[in-house]
């Protein structure tokens, strides 16, 4: 009897902690169906809610969501509507600026330069994105797709020149402020990538586009500048702060830390990024893409990809981990 009681009392204590198991155990069946969840089609992310015990699948309409398994080994599925999830580099408007002699404009040319302004390259003459900002080490830092890419989301050739501004705000070779240096290399058409970050880097080879002080971005009535110093990580629910070519300085609350995300790059190119931020809508729009985000003037991302719904940040770690910078 005194046996049986014991085993009783070891199997009481042992129930909680076999239960308190089961959240862990979400992210590996996540891991495990997550690129076949891609194959369904209008599935535009997968994510986990460890407080709830939910798997969070993305749709890009309501209707997809019949086509998504109500479990998975036991643990429940959620979708949630957020669109479809497109690269903004390519500019769709332009955005309104205050009306003053020491306004600075988010679209023209700017000598010096600093961030949350219209950035671009040769080879992509009908586009535009945003500068970031200038590294510590002197380097222009927006995404991939803005530095480093064609029209047709290919990449080009280290040393194409970078423009500022971008070519769909009137820029030309003779606004020419520097070469593409390096960036962080995109595996497209696999679910089972590991892309991380679309970032990009590019020296500053005209003296009259070298800021004088590294960090700047534009400020909300663009007359002036604020900062941003170091790096830092965010939790859900938190408001972050990005400055735009297109949307300006804008701010929201983060939905999710951990998204794994398809982004089309066009129609029909696309790739798949994981352990990304997303972001309230209204935060981001076309041409918005290379946004330096940030909280409380440390550096959270880059601005990317979005739809109606959300934001996609990359994150500052794999950004300045994959380019060797620093901020």
């Amino acid at each position: 009897m005194r046996k049986v009681i014991i085993l009783l009392a070891i199997a009481v204590f042992l129930i909680p902690m076999v239960c308190g198991a089961s959240h862990p155990g979400i992210r590996e069946v996540r891991e495990k169906y997550e690129s076949s969840l891609f194959e369904i089609g209008g599935v535009s992310g997968v994510s986990v809610d460890e407080v709830e015990g939910e798997i969070i699948v993305y749709i890009e309409k309501l209707e997809v969501k019949e086509k998504v398994p109500k479990k998975l080994n036991n643990f429940p599925v959620r979708c949630e509507v957020i669109g479809r999830i497109e690269a903004l580099a390519t500019a769709t408007e332009t955005v309104q600026t205050y009306q003053s002699s020491t306004t600075y404009s988010r679209t023209g040319r700017q000598r010096p330069i600093f961030g949350g302004i219209s950035v671009g390259n040769a080879k992509a003459p009908g586009s535009a994105g945003t500068l970031g900002l200038v590294t510590d080490d002197g380097y222009v830092l927006s995404n991939a797709h803005v530095l480093a890419m064609d029209t047709n989301a290919k990449i080009v050739k280290v040393g194409t020149a970078t423009w500022q501004p971008g070519g769909y705000d009137g820029g030309t070779n003779a606004d020419k402020i520097g070469e593409l240096y390096k960036y962080i290399p995109i595996k497209f058409y696999s679910y089972r990538a590991n892309n991380y970050a679309d970032a990009a880097i590019s020296t500053i080879t005209v003296s009259e586009a070298v800021p004088e002080n590294k960090g700047e971005v534009l400020n909300e009535t663009n007359t002036g500048f604020y900062t941003i110093n170091a790096t830092t990580e965010v939790s859900k629910g938190e408001t972050v702060r990005k400055s735009g070519r297109t949307t300006g300085v804008t701010t929201n609350t983060v939905r999710d830390t951990s998204a794994t995300v398809k982004v089309y790059y066009t129609n029909t190119r696309w790739a798949i990024f994981k352990d990304q931020i997303l972001v309230e809508q209204p935060f981001s729009k076309g041409g918005d893409s290379g946004s330096a985000v940030d909280k409380g003037g440390e550096f959270v991302g880059l601005v990317f990809a979005g739809s109606r719904y959300v934001t996609v940040v990359c994150k500052a770690k794999y950004i300045v981990s994959g380019l060797g910078i620093g901020i």
